[in-house]
């Protein structure tokens, strides 16, 4: 008899936290986009929706930053434009990206001339309020672009990851769910906490409402992927046993649930929104870094190690840390012309 040992080396993988980020990022920035739309449907409150798209724009200029820094060589996104390859799902996301952005800035330029006198703002603002035209007709055209775009990047980021079928966790038809839903309920209670810390009032039940079902959607579409095939069951199976991330991402999940149907008070906002910002990032944290440690062609594990280095923590901190800063720059902008309006709804008298 003659025994054979094969040796199987690790495999490392290709997609580093810097994507998570760009995830991450674009998620909330499309779903704050569609909580816009959705306040300006429901509430016809330009303050709000105002509000809602500041979010997405903070988190729009984030994103691609992220995804730049994950193709380690930026000048790579030159030979999108330059060597046009229609067939490259990510040739599409560097037109896609960049209009995008251009959409949620027009979006918010023409809410900003209606919702906030000129003389409220730094003077170097001033250039949005000149010319004059049809403004409200331009809003509703900038309103329809940004959503038309952020489907498109929703394909586009569900397209990066569908297309390799060597991965079946991956490649499957529930995946834009996971990605919308593990991303919308925070960005409705991201858009409530800053509009609290203007009007104090209370999220509506509406709100409470859709992040139940954002979540039961989740839930569903998990379970459905469950029982997709044999392979994808226990691919789940072996991320379940071999990491504790989703068991956290279960928590958070639960814990959510329970949380958007407590009375409102500061403190409770302050944790609904760090546990729903836990879950999001989890959840993207899951479907792209754990599911590569699942092998593609052999039985082994492929573990991932989170370093200090710029691919691992410390690039989590930065793409973090520029978030904060637009944050804190947007809101000293705007606090002082926002704190003395009317924010019960309708245009600024």
């Amino acid at each position: 008899m003659i025994i054979r040992e094969i040796l199987v080396e690790p495999q490392a993988i290709a997609w580093l936290p810097w994507a998570v980020s760009y995830f991450f990022f674009i998620g909330l920035s499309v779903s704050s986009v569609f909580v816009g739309l959705l306040i300006n449907r429901v509430e016809k409150n330009q303050y709000h929706e105002f509000i809602a798209v500041t979010i997405a724009l903070s988190c729009a200029i984030v994103a691609p930053i992220a995804l730049t820094a994950d193709l380690h060589q930026p000048s790579r996104i030159m030979h999108f434009y330059v060597n046009l390859t229609p067939w490259s799902w990510m040739a599409w996301g560097a037109i896609f990206l960049p209009l995008f952005t251009l959409a949620v800035v027009g979006y918010l330029g023409c809410l900003l001339r209606q919702v906030i006198p000129s003389y409220k703002l730094p003077k170097f603002c001033h250039f949005v309020y000149w010319g004059n035209f049809n403004l409200s007709m331009w809003t509703n055209v900038f309103r329809f672009f940004s959503l038309l775009l952020a489907c498109l990047i929703l394909v586009y980021t569900t397209m990066e990851v569908f297309v390799i079928e060597a991965r079946p966790l991956w490649h499957h038809y529930g995946l834009m769910p996971l990605i919308l839903f593990s991303a919308f309920p925070t960005a409705l209670l991201l858009c409530r906490f800053f509009i609290a810390c203007f009007t104090q009032q209370s999220m509506p039940t509406y709100f409470s409402h859709l992040i139940l079902m954002s979540l039961i959607i989740f839930i569903g579409t998990l379970g459905g992927l469950y029982a997709w095939s044999e392979q994808t069951a226990f691919q789940l199976t072996q991320l379940w046993h071999f990491s504790s991330m989703p068991m956290l991402a279960v928590i958070c999940l639960v814990a959510l649930s329970i949380l958007i149907y407590l009375p409102h008070s500061l403190l409770l906002n302050i944790i609904r929104l760090l546990v729903a910002l836990c879950f999001t990032w989890l959840v993207r944290w899951i479907l792209l870094i754990q599911v590569q440690s699942v092998a593609k062609y052999n039985a082994l594990m492929n573990p991932y190690h989170l370093t200090w280095h710029i691919d691992g923590t410390i690039g989590i901190v930065s793409v973090f840390s520029l978030w904060l800063f637009i944050g804190i720059l947007l809101w000293q902008l705007l606090r002082s012309a926002l704190s003395q309006m009317d924010f019960t709804g309708g245009k600024y008298e």
